[in-house]
């Protein structure tokens, strides 16, 4: 039975972390996550209490990775995951793309990704990677999708990484879009792939993003946190307290990553999360 009286484990360290994602110098514009001078970024974090940072990298062939550590756990921060999405909206990767030479690239780059995230046994996120139907049928779109991921099997499991299948609204895709069609698809591939639960994107899509927590129960391997209107947590209708003890109610253990629109400005956005969501974490 889950203990639902307190936060913490047995050694005093909390069960639910937060964290940020940062995104990696590129041409992409993506405005839900923080960019700036990262030393100065990972200052503020750790002293608002931070525990990790969520990396959204590029290429993941064209990065010193260790120095990337390195610099973050200077900071007594982990590498909470590895995002993807820049990719996808840099190069045009995607593991469904109707060009087989697309998506063994788009392959070649996720199990790099998984070979970069083994040093910290953090996840590898699928969100815009994914790709889009691009007028073929949900079948076909959701095959591909299938079929790329068991590609990726055995580098998970080689390096002892999960993949994070992230269901994203209607208005950014039309394949993968509610709890239901993850759990799907990560029942025709296996324990490695895990659902990334984004309140933002559930929001849109489940009746109930509380009840969609229930629903994803122990499958859920990351989260991902912003408000209805995409802003920081505690500047939309999104009931925290509610939210955080559905995620203990299931099991779950990990990070409540901040994917938002950096606003009032980058620091504010930080403290407002950290504000809203620390004392939760530390004291149910």
């Amino acid at each position: 039975m889950i203990n639902l009286e307190g936060g913490r484990g047995s050694r005093g360290e909390t069960w639910v972390k937060l964290s940020a994602v940062y995104a990696l110098p590129g041409r992409a514009r993506f405005e839900y996550v923080l960019r700036g001078e990262l030393e100065e970024i990972l200052e503020f974090m750790a002293e608002l209490g931070y525990d990790g940072v969520e990396y959204n990298i590029p290429d993941p062939f064209k990065l010193d990775f260790d120095r990337l550590s390195d610099t973050t756990e200077a900071y007594g921060l982990r590498v909470s995951a590895i995002s993807t999405g820049l990719a996808y909206l840099e190069y045009g990767l995607s593991l469904t793309h109707p060009d087989r030479d697309v998506r063994d690239k788009a392959v070649e780059f996720m199990a790099k990704y998984i070979e970069l995230a083994s040093a910290h046994k953090s996840g590898v996120v699928v969100g815009l990677i994914r790709g889009k139907r691009g007028g073929r049928s949900v079948e076909e779109a959701r095959r591909l999708l299938v079929d790329s991921l068991k590609r990726l099997r055995d580098p998970c499991e080689r390096h002892g990484v999960n993949l994070l299948l992230e269901p994203l609204n209607r208005y950014e895709t039309d394949l993968v879009n509610k709890v239901s069609e993850a759990l799907s698809i990560i029942g025709e591939t296996g324990d490695w792939v895990k659902l990334l639960f984004d309140t933002f994107h559930m929001g849109i899509e489940e009746r109930s993003l509380y009840d969609a927590i229930l629903h994803a129960g122990p499958s859920i391997g990351h989260v991902h946190v912003a408000e209805n209107n995409r802003l920081p947590p505690g500047m939309g209708s999104i009931d925290w307290e509610k939210t955080v003890f559905r995620l203990l109610r299931v099991g779950y253990r990990g990070y409540l990553s901040l994917e938002a629109m950096p606003e009032p400005s980058l620091k504010e956005a930080l403290k407002q999360t950290a504000d809203t969501l620390k004392p939760l974490v530390t004291s149910l």
